[in-house]
């Protein structure tokens, strides 16, 4: 049954793991290029225009935001990467935010990438992809701004993206005329209960069974394990590999100025 929001409240606006809330709700968060529509999937998600502040210009939001949604879990914006008219201090303190929250954060349930469906994905959205994926994040990816398309060309950029992405499962969705709500708090429901998405198609999978020995086992081949509970896996956290691909392990990548898309820089 898809949840239906009954309450939405900004929560908390941190910069570092000591503001994280004290409770133990799970948290799912969004991560994405500046600019691509977070605040306004959060506005529209709740129903509340100005829970989410948006705005023109992109890399504004230097801070991550809590968002409380029925008392029972937290939508988290984290900030933009990929605008190449931030300062070196400013990327990399967004980088050192980042960090902190995806190794800090213990009750993160997934991780959603939204992708502005007008543009094919940029470097940094292959490293953001890739990375999640080593990370064995559950999750989905989001195509906002349908509405600026025709439908024609929704199909066509929404075939050529899942291509490029390895067919990880997607939602469209318009913050303007609300395409892909449901749809969207169908995937957040069942990511929070354990759900493990399949990379090969555009279908939820099997849950994650265990066996006998009560170790987690994956009922599908193209599966990943879920990270809903990390302090329920009693073996050690693995070493930080080489860098490989200038993307690092056990951190989100790099925002790199010089990988941006051009035509982030003409927003």
């Amino acid at each position: 049954m898809t949840i239906k929001i009954t309450s939405a409240t900004f929560s908390a606006c941190i910069t570092s793991k000591e503001g994280f809330p004290a409770d133990n709700l799970p948290i799912i968060a969004l991560v994405g290029r500046s600019n691509v529509g977070k605040s306004s999937l959060i506005n529209a998600l709740t129903g509340r225009r100005e829970l989410a502040r948006t705005s023109s210009m992109p890399g504004k939001t230097l801070t991550i935001n809590f968002y409380c949604i029925n008392d029972s879990f937290y939508i988290v914006d984290l900030p933009g990467y990929g605008y190449a008219k931030a300062s070196k201090n400013t990327r990399a303190k967004i980088q050192l935010m980042m960090n902190e929250f995806f190794c800090e954060c213990k009750n993160l349930k997934g991780v959603v990438q939204v992708l502005d469906i007008r543009h094919r994905p940029t470097p940094l959205d292959f490293q953001m992809y890739e990375w999640i994926r080593e990370q064995h994040l559950n999750g989905f990816v989001v195509l906002t701004k349908t509405d600026k398309l025709s439908n024609q060309q929704v199909v066509k950029m929404r075939n050529s993206i899942t291509r490029d992405i390895r067919g990880v499962f997607n939602i469209l969705y318009s913050s303007k005329n609300f395409v892909g709500r449901e749809e969207f708090l169908d995937a957040v429901e069942k990511v929070i209960s354990g759900f493990v998405f399949k990379v090969s198609d555009n279908r939820p999978a099997k849950r994650v069974s265990k066996n006998e020995d009560g170790q987690r086992q994956n009922s599908h081949k193209s599966e990943r394990p879920d990270k809903a509970n990390p302090q329920s896996n009693s073996s050690p956290k693995p070493k930080r590999p080489e860098n490989a691909g200038g993307v690092k392990k056990n951190r989100p990548p790099r925002p790199n100025k010089n990988r941006v898309n051009k035509e982030e820089e003409k927003k």
